[in-house]
Order: structure tokens, then C-alpha cells, then sequence
């Protein structure tokens, strides 16, 4: 009777899915708080405000120079005191040519753009990460379940083998293996303890910083993703904001060529005041016109670096948009295989094991199979449970880089955004 019940017990404990602990926070809330509260993508925003304002300070002509002097005073003869002293007021401009204030400003405007793209691909690598974390939590709370189930199984299994009445050998056996099953439980159990609290720690520090402790997630991991359109992922790697920002170093490092080429420009400055002669108490006009000779400088140099950085940026823009194709053909075909793989697990393999499971259990209840044969069998099932919880891992992680090389999550960026300068405007 107590073996029937014993094994009636494994049987529920096996075979009900496992779920997770306390759920409180879903997937699209933890984006959410991501976003708003992460201080490194805090920090990219205001490095956008920043460059905003190099780009207005670019745009901005030069200031004139105010002109005071005074001439012939406090000399001899004549010239003693102010009687025979010239005074001039007037102001000096300098007049910008070759189109340095275009140049300067286009520059400036590209960095704008520049921080602006990475500032979103910062987004997106954000929500990406935070994305997984999640999954980490969920999977490794799955895996807390798993690991409770083992050892309640195998406290329940060092009770029976203790009251067990048989052979002394084969007790002994029975005893020592639930001995070791009851010791292997428990240390699954603290790894289990363990991973989950690391989990939660990580998904914390990107929520910015909640009380992991009390920190539990809601998520059906067992409903996969669908897989990714080769072709989609690809096509989506034109506009991702990494090759956005690319472009547009591209396009800065030309029109710094541009600045560099218009400071060999000399500027003339324009100067225009009045003078009073206390002399005679008489005024008159004056007018002035200087400009730099360019002999020995034409900026060569600068247009040297520029020519340089503009031939380093474009090798530096192929790079990395073979790196990004690279990285979407990895990520596209690490989701295929781990999806396969967890589709083989599902669908397969635990109910193959589940199936054997039953077998032995039903099997040692008619005395056909052994307590070892029912526990080997107990072990493989909770085995392929776990390795199907990787398996998820690897489904997700590579799902999180899918979704941040294709902006999946833009559409949350651009609420969000807009949603803080609507409550900045109120």
C-alpha cells in the first residue's frame, strides 16, 4: 500500500507542469521600466540634449569686436592731457568665407544624428537584454519548481526505502541510492537557489535597481516564438539604427573634409567707427579691412587628417556592417536550431521519458521492475526537464538579438519618447 501510494505521489509530482513562483511582473512592464529608469540609457539621452546644443552653437555667426582707443595723450608739448588726444569708437566683423559656418554647422548636425542612432541602438540593446534577463528569471523560477519536485520526491523515496522490509542487501542498496538521490536533490535545489537570485539581481540592475528580493516574473515560456524571416532580418539591417549611424559618420567625416578645406579660406575682417579729434573738436569716419595672408598656412595639415578620417571611417563603416550581418545570420541561425531543439524536447523526447517513466512506475507496483529501475527512470525524466530549460534559454537569447537587430522594439521607444516630451510640454 505505501509503495502504491508512493509511487501515485511521484506520478503527480512528475507529471503536472511546472510554474513559476509568485508572478507580479510581465514582460512588457519590465521593458517599460527599463527604459525609463536605466541611467545608462539616461545618459545617451542626454548626450542627444548636448550635441542639440553643439549643433545651435555651430549654426551662431561670429560676435563683432568693439573698438575703443584713444591716441596722443598725456605726452609733451602739444600732447599734454587729453587737449590734443584722438579718440575712435567703432566695431570689428569678421566675415566667414568658403562656407565654414555651413561646414561647421553640417558637422555639428551629423553628430546630432549620429548620438540620436545610438542613443536608440543603446535602446534596443537595453530592451534586448532586459528582454533575456526576463526569460532568465521566468526560466530559472521553472527551474526552482523542477528542482522543489525533486527533492520532495526524494524525501518521500528515503522514507519508504527506510520502512522498506526485504532482503538486507538489497535494502542496503535501496538505501545507500536514496541516500545519494536525497544528497544530489538538495545541492540542485541550492544551485536552483542560487541561479534564481543571480537572475534576479541582473533583471533588477537594468529595471534600475528594484529590490530583487521581492522581484518575480509572469511568463508562458513554454509558448515558443515564432521563427524569423531570414530575408525580414536582413532587409531590417538597412535601417537598424548601427547602420544609420554608420551613414552618418560617413557623411560627417566629408563635410569635416568640407570644414577642413573652407579654413584655408582667409576671412577678411570689416572694421567701421568714428573719431573725435579734441584738438579741433571735429569728428570724422573710419574704416578698416584686414585679412590673414595664407603663405605658409592652408590648413594642410587639417585637410591631411580629414582626408584621412574620412578614408578610415568609410573601412571602419564596411566593418561594421559586416560584423552586423555576421551577427544577424548567427543569431537567425542559433533561434532555428534552438527552436528545433526545444520542439524536440516538447514534443518528443520528455513525453518519451514521461512514457517510460510510467512504464516503470506501473511496472515496480506489479513487482516487474525494480526500485532502482523506478528511480532511473525518475532521474531521466527530471534530467531532460532541465535540459529543456536550456534549451528555452538559448531559444530566447537568440530571439533577443533578432528583436534588437530588427527594432522590434522601436514602436515602445517612440511611445515612450513621446509620451516624455508630452509631459515635459504640459
Amino acid at each position: 500500500m505505501k509503495k502504491l501510494l508512493y509511487t501515485s505521489a511521484l506520478a503527480m509530482l512528475l507529471w503536472q507542469p511546472t510554474f513559476a513562483g509568485a508572478e507580479t511582473l510581465d514582460k512588457q512592464a519590465a521593458l517599460q521600466m527599463a527604459l525609463q529608469n536605466n541611467p545608462a540609457y539616461k545618459a545617451a539621452l542626454a548626450e542627444i540634449d548636448a550635441a542639440d546644443g553643439s549643433k545651435l552653437q555651430a549654426s551662431l555667426p561670429l560676435n563683432p569686436d568693439a573698438i575703443f582707443e584713444i591716441e596722443n595723450f598725456a605726452g609733451e608739448g602739444d600732447q599734454e592731457g587729453f587737449d590734443g588726444a584722438e579718440i575712435t569708437l567703432g566695431i570689428e566683423q569678421t566675415i566667414e568665407l568658403g562656407g565654414k559656418r555651413g561646414n561647421r554647422t553640417d558637422v555639428a548636425d551629423f553628430t546630432y544624428k549620429i548620438k540620436k542612432e545610438q542613443a536608440k541602438a543603446q535602446a534596443l540593446s537595453l530592451l534586448a537584454e532586459t528582454e533575456y534577463a526576463f526569460i532568465r528569471v521566468a526560466v530559472a523560477q521553472e527551474r526552482m519548481g523542477l528542482a522543489d519536485k525533486r527533492l520532495t520526491l526524494a524525501d518521500k523515496t528515503h522514507e519508504i526505502v527506510k520502512k522498506r522490509i526485504g532482503a538486507a542487501k538489497a535494502a542496503d542498496i535501496q538505501h545507500t541510492k536514496a541516500d545519494i538521490e536525497k544528497a544530489a536533490a538538495e545541492v540542485e535545489k541550492r544551485k536552483a537557489e542560487k541561479e534564481l537570485a543571480m537572475a534576479k539581481n541582473d533583471l533588477a540592475r537594468l529595471l534600475g535597481g528594484l529590490d530583487s528580493a521581492s522581484l518575480d516574473v509572469e511568463s508562458d515560456i513554454s509558448a515558443l516564438p515564432d521563427m524569423v524571416d531570414q530575408q525580414a532580418l536582413t532587409d531590417a539591417l538597412k535601417n537598424a539604427p548601427q547602420s544609420q549611424a554608420q551613414e552618418f559618420a560617413k557623411m560627417q567625416a566629408r563635410s569635416s573634409l568640407d570644414l577642413a578645406r573652407s579654413a584655408a579660406v582667409p576671412d577678411p575682417t570689416f572694421g567701421l567707427g568714428v573719431r573725435r579729434f579734441n584738438e579741433n573738436d571735429s569728428t570724422a569716419l573710419v574704416a578698416s579691412l584686414s585679412f590673414p595672408i595664407p603663405v605658409f598656412n592652408r590648413n594642410q595639415g587639417g585637410i591631411q587628417e580629414a582626408k584621412a578620417n574620412m578614408i578610415k571611417t568609410d573601412a571602419q563603416s564596411y566593418a561594421a556592417g559586416l560584423s552586423l550581418r555576421q551577427s544577424a545570420l548567427q543569431a537567425w541561425e542559433s533561434l532555428a536550431a534552438s527552436l528545433e531543439e526545444t520542439k524536440s524536447y516538447q514534443n518528443e523526447i520528455i513525453p518519451s521519458a514521461r512514457k517510460a517513466y510510467s512504464q516503470a512506475d506501473d511496472g515496480y507496483s506489479r513487482g516487474a521492475f525494480s526500485f532502482l529501475d523506478l528511480l532511473d527512470a525518475q532521474r531521466t525524466l527530471y534530467e531532460v526537464q532541465q535540459a529543456r530549460l536550456d534549451s528555452l534559454l538559448s531559444v530566447y537569447e537568440a530571439k533577443a538579438q533578432t528583436d534588437f537587430l530588427m527594432g522590434t522594439h522601436s514602436p515602445l521607444i517612440e511611445q515612450l519618447s513621446q509620451a516624455n516630451n508630452e509631459g515635459q510640454n504640459e
